[in-house]
């Protein structure tokens, strides 16, 4: 007996070692425009040694374009593997408010050690590990998206979501504000766009380009509107601000090669735009031109790449075929990946940001000292979420959403809650400045 004890309880002390080591996996997916941030973010959570250990989908050159990121190491010295999946903050809320219907596909925990290093990592080839994302990130409230509680949408009734409480005061509230920008291609002769020129454009896919320049010469040229697919929190944005309404039907187009291949990188050479194709996404159908791009990323690499002569037009049965210099893209983008993959120098030449109802905002490398944000002149942005499901999150797994939501909400937004002089009620809604003490 006493041996049966000793080995018992040599058994239970082992089990309880294994337990309180072992690693607690985390699943992240959500918005592409606030990838880079939440990288970032995501990365200094972790303990500073032993070093935090990273591996990346090698669609980017680093972990902050990256589609797929998986992170090992400790977080308060418990071992945890945080895995990211960005598909868009409409995804992301679909995914995690509509849990266990959808899945989404991570790099696997096999993927570290022996391909991993100390951050920024090493890229690897996209990963399939299939999972139900546990935590989303959001560029817009679950209120406006088409997945808000008690829906019932592509097969599934979604759950009400919270905002990740942290350990901020007053915080339980959005993590930080992420901004977005109006951009037109390499070739642009415009420099502003207004709210107006953006509902007339996206109600129709194309506009004369007189109507942006005020030019008669502009009568025979044209505009062409892209853009992202309804999965997309920064299209969300787009329509609510613009007026258009956050969930409206819109008209965009797919440019091609000459080989009928979605364009999406800056080596390729457009030929045509097409009206995008109908598609289903995540069980939801989507009707032709009412589609775009899964990615901030593509979309803006596609916003660069160059054209051939003649760009055909096709809508139906009719197309129109225009000299470069007589067509114009304009999408909306997040800064980042607007900054990084089209604002940038380099070949091909980069593409030309937008004034926004006449502001200009530029490129920065930290978006929270821009007045015209802060004070609200410019309007083109909205609050950071982190979501999840407050009543089936694990607890482990809650600590290190709610140590995120801390860290961006009090460090590494790019832009801080507390710089903001300005503020919202929601999503499009009148921005008014709240930095008085007192009614002037």
């Amino acid at each position: 007996m006493k041996t049966f004890k000793s080995l018992t309880l040599g058994a239970i002390a082992l089990f309880c070692v294994a337990t309180v080591n072992a690693q607690t996996d985390v699943y992240i997916t959500g918005s592409t425009a606030f990838r880079s941030a939440a990288t970032v973010a995501i990365k200094n959570i972790f303990d500073a040694a032993p070093a935090v250990q990273v591996a990346y989908s090698n669609n980017a050159t680093t972990p902050t374009g990256a589609n797929q990121v998986i992170y090992v190491g400790n977080i308060g010295t418990v071992p945890y593997a945080i895995h990211t999946s960005w598909s868009g903050s409409e995804a992301g809320i679909q995914t995690v408010a509509g849990a266990p219907t959808f899945n989404v596909n991570f790099l696997p925990d096999s993927t570290c050690p022996a391909n991993c290093s100390n951050y920024p990592g090493t890229a690897v080839a996209a990963g399939s590990d299939a999972h139900v994302p546990q935590v989303a990130f959001s560029d817009t409230f679950q209120s406006t998206s088409q997945f808000r509680s008690g829906v019932t949408l592509g097969g599934a009734t979604y759950a009400s979501l919270t905002e990740a409480t942290g350990t901020s005061a007053g915080h339980g509230s959005p993590v930080g504000i992420v901004v977005f920008k109006w951009c037109a291609d390499n070739g642009a002769t415009i420099s502003n766009i207004t709210s107006q020129q953006a509902r007339s454009l996206y109600a129709n896919g194309r506009r004369p380009l007189a109507l942006f320049s005020g030019l008669n010469a502009d009568e025979g040229k044209i505009v062409v509107a892209l853009g992202r697919n309804p999965d997309s929190g920064t299209r969300l944005t787009a329509l609510a601000e613009t007026g258009l309404g956050a969930l409206s039907t819109v008209n965009q187009f797919q440019p091609q090669t000459s080989a009928n291949v979605l364009v999406n990188n800056v080596t390729q050479t457009v030929s045509k735009f097409v009206v995008w194709p109908a598609e289903t996404i995540n069980n939801v159908p989507v009707t032709s031109f009412h589609s775009g791009y899964a990615s901030g990323g593509d979309l803006s690499k596609a916003m660069r790449a160059v054209t051939t002569n003649p760009v055909a037009v096709t809508v139906g049965a009719t197309t129109g075929n225009y000299a470069p210099a007589n067509i114009t893209r304009i999408a909306y983008l997040g800064a980042s990946d607007a900054d990084s993959n089209l604002l940038n120098a380099g070949s091909p030449p980069p593409g030309v940001e937008l004034d926004y109802n006449g502001v200009h905002l530029g490129v920065f490398a930290d978006y929270g000292t821009a007045n015209v944000i802060t004070e609200g002149q410019y309007t083109f942005w909205s609050f950071e979420h982190v979501l999840y499901n407050a009543s089936t999150i694990p607890a482990a797994v809650k600590t290190a959403a709610d140590t995120l939501a801390t860290d961006l909400h009090d460090t590494d937004s790019p832009v801080l809650l507390s710089e903001m002089r300005a503020t919202r009620a929601t999503d499009g809604s009148t921005v008014n400045n709240s930095g008085y003490t007192t009614v002037p």
